[in-house]
């Protein structure tokens, strides 16, 4: 369950005039796919993630793109669709991080999500060297007006380390490797559950998701990674 949400985390961005919106140097437009496979430590699928974009709209200055997204485990089975929206301000991509608190709803029946912080952003351009602004996401779940659950996810450290090319079922790309620590406190009835990894992210200037991502302990194990494995 812990590489499932941490994988929705990251991985862990209007057409209703018919028009496509420009953002940072490429086009955002409704009816386009994603997918991202996932794989444990050994290679072996576990599941993927198909988004695609229902609307594409301004709202003030800035551009917003609305997703559907979709869970299939390894042997097909889909798990319900939820919603995630991406925001291109002009200068950077501001990433929804809500997935990885709607994927633990949809195991809860009857809870309400409330976001309480939500946001990771990427510049226009990466550079090596670069270091990033931290992303954070809290949520409260609640069942009948009480707090059942309390999520917060902190992403510190964030830097560009480095160029790589990466090769995925989508295409060669040229990224930037992102390296950055991850923390998560989970409280039940007010009892914490803490865990911490450390994430590598293989980005190009292009793309709303990372091409690459590899997800590792703190011991510095590999316990999964993600690829984007479709992209039109």
């Amino acid at each position: 369950m812990k590489s499932f949400v941490v994988t929705l985390f990251l991985i862990a961005l209007s057409l209703t005039n018919s028009r496509a919106q420009d953002c940072l140097g490429f086009t955002l437009k409704t009816g386009t796919s994603f997918e991202l496979s996932m794989f444990n430590a050994k290679d072996k699928p576990t599941g993927k993630i198909m988004y695609q974009v229902k609307d594409v709209h301004k709202e003030g200055g800035a551009t917003v793109m609305d997703l559907e997204a979709q869970f299939q485990d390894e042997k097909g089975n889909q798990r319900t669709p939820y919603a995630i929206h991406y925001t291109c301000t002009g200068d950077e991509l501001i990433a929804d991080l809500s997935g990885m608190a709607q994927s633990m709803q949809s195991n809860m029946k009857n809870m309400e999500m409330k976001l309480k912080t939500n946001q990771l952003a990427y510049p226009g351009k990466l550079s090596v060297g670069q270091k990033l602004s931290d992303g954070q996401m809290e949520a409260d779940l609640t069942s009948d007006g009480t707090t059942m659950m309390t999520m917060k996810m902190a992403m510190t450290n964030r830097q560009v380390e480095g160029q790589q090319s990466v090769t995925t079922p989508a295409g060669t790309f040229d990224t930037y490797k992102v390296t950055s620590d991850m923390n998560f406190e989970n409280r039940a009835m007010g009892i914490p559950i803490r865990s911490s990894m450390h994430v590598v992210s293989y980005r190009t200037n292009d793309q709303i998701f990372d091409i690459k991502s590899e997800t590792y302990n703190k011991n510095g194990k590999l316990m999964g990674y993600t690829l984007l494995s479709k992209a039109n």
